[in-house]
């Protein structure tokens, strides 16, 4: 928990710095709801795949927004983004503010079932729609309240369990209305909730002195908010009907400090099936190239029937895995994961690249053929090889920059610009080719030419740090 603490406090930082480092990690929009008479606000977060992507994502709704947002999107994000171990799926935040909490959060139907709830109304018929169509959503949804948020959760799930799919409340003060929990136990009991999943989380309210064993029997009512709790959950894991639930206890955590753990354990229990617990059989040797790309698309199935849409795997992830199966020389996984990332993303010149240069990677390099050949030989070699739809050497992009460096440790510099030349002409849309050939054209005494170099990769990657500092220091 100490580092992920420590994550949230990094992006708070930086989100109230933003003047300083540019950096945000949300926007704030608003719409005018016809059903509440007012215009509401909403803070947004989307993560950063969705950038110049086709990526579109699950939802979370935040109750008591201006309060939550910072440190739920602190935890999504660690736990959606684990280099293989995330607990739960990348997701669009929308912290909703309100104008009147009582109003929003407390169910109208509480006393009086002939009012007319107008909240849920303009969560369905507002605002859900108007994020569908402003922001790249799929169709599963989220809802985060805390205390009465955290009513009106529950509220949401028995009488709109439409409305979302997963459902997290905060200490949720139940107890708060007179008759609403009788009601509310009645009326989960009529209703079936598969492929429903609710959390609840209970801090410690009580008195000093108090504890779970009596609490049933206080009739000061100083344990009412708990009772009310323990009384729901009790009758919710009696009866059930589909729904997958689970609460915790926090004895050591208050009615506000609660948030933050009941958050992060809810999200790990409502998504308990979405960790790929077979993914690192894939480094297994017993475990060959066919049957790793299984547990990948078996995995992505699941979670697609789990999710209610179709959920590929990601490019940016397969490739990194990619480059780790072929970085550890395993090339027949390698490339059949680069053939799968092809097949799901043909437009990407990303994956085509890569599948290129995995299918290289299983063939002998040329570095092999120095000092046999001179570099001359090997490069006009190289540039007929880039003509054949099967290659017999390996020409992939890392492989001839390897060499490059090899030729370059050695101190041979006229070898080693020629194998980087040749990386420029077979890789002209790559920044780093021109990283490299421009640090050996200056080892070789040509500034002019190493400028150009390293002025052609900052204008094709303009975050390349090291192409920018070294033309700093020629001005």
């Amino acid at each position: 928990m100490k580092h992920l603490l420590t994550a949230v406090l990094l992006i708070l930082f930086f989100a109230l710095d933003t003047d300083a480092q540019n950096f945000s990690i949300g926007k704030y929009d608003s719409l005018q709801s016809v059903i509440l008479n007012e215009q509401r606000k909403v803070l947004i977060h989307i993560p950063e795949g969705a950038i110049n992507s086709n990526l579109r994502y699950p939802v979370m709704y935040l109750l008591d927004g201006e309060h939550h947002f910072t440190k739920t999107v602190g935890i999504l994000d660690h736990l959606s983004n684990t280099s293989g171990n995330e607990l739960c799926p990348q997701m669009i935040v929308v912290a909703i503010f309100s104008n009147n909490r009582e109003r929003d959060f407390i169910p109208a139907n509480s006393t009086d079932k002939n009012n007319v709830d107008k909240f849920p109304q303009f969560l369905e018929k507002e605002l859900i729609p108007f994020i569908d169509s402003h922001y790249p959503t799929e169709p599963f949804r989220v809802f985060v309240g805390h205390s009465l948020g955290g009513l009106r959760v529950i509220n949401t799930l028995i009488y709109q369990p439409q409305l979302f799919n997963s459902y997290i409340a905060l200490d949720p003060s139940v107890g708060h209305v007179k008759k609403w929990i009788n009601r509310a136990n009645d009326d989960f009991t009529k209703n079936n909730f598969r492929d429903k999943s609710l959390y609840i989380a209970m801090g410690h309210t009580m008195p000093k002195g108090m504890d779970t064993s009596v609490i049933f029997a206080d009739t000061s009512g100083a344990a009412r908010h708990m009772r009310s709790i323990m009384l729901f959950a009790k009758n919710v894991e009696t009866h059930r009907n589909d729904l997958d639930f689970k609460w915790t206890y926090y004895p050591e955590e208050t009615h506000q400090s609660v948030v933050f753990k009941g958050t992060y354990d809810g999200l790990i229990a409502n998504f308990s099936w979405f960790k790929n617990e077979k993914l690192y059989d894939i480094f297994k040797p017993d475990v060959d190239a066919e049957a790793s790309v299984k547990i990948i698309t078996d995995y992505y199935e699941y979670i697609s029937s789990k999710l209610g849409y179709k959920q590929l795997p990601p490019e940016k992830g397969t490739s990194e895995l990619i480059d780790y199966l072929i970085f550890k020389r395993w090339y027949d996984k390698g490339l059949a994961f680069a053939e799968l990332n092809y097949k799901i993303y043909p437009n990407s010149q990303e994956a085509k690249s890569q599948l290129y240069a995995s299918k290289c990677s299983t063939k002998k390099s040329i570095a092999q053929l120095f000092p046999k050949q001179t570099t001359k030989q090997i490069y006009q070699l190289a540039k007929k090889e880039a003509l054949k739809k099967e290659f017999e050497y390996n020409i992939s992009e890392e492989a001839i920059n390897s060499f490059g460096y090899e030729l370059m440790n050695q101190n041979k510099l006229t070898d080693a610009e020629l194998i980087f030349k040749l990386n420029v002409e077979l890789y002209p849309n790559s920044y780093n080719v021109y990283d490299s050939y421009g640090e050996c054209l200056l080892k070789s005494g040509k500034e002019k030419e190493g400028i150009a170099a390293y002025t052609k990769s900052l204008e094709l990657n303009p975050e390349n740090t090291n192409a920018r500092n070294v033309l700093a220091n020629k001005k």
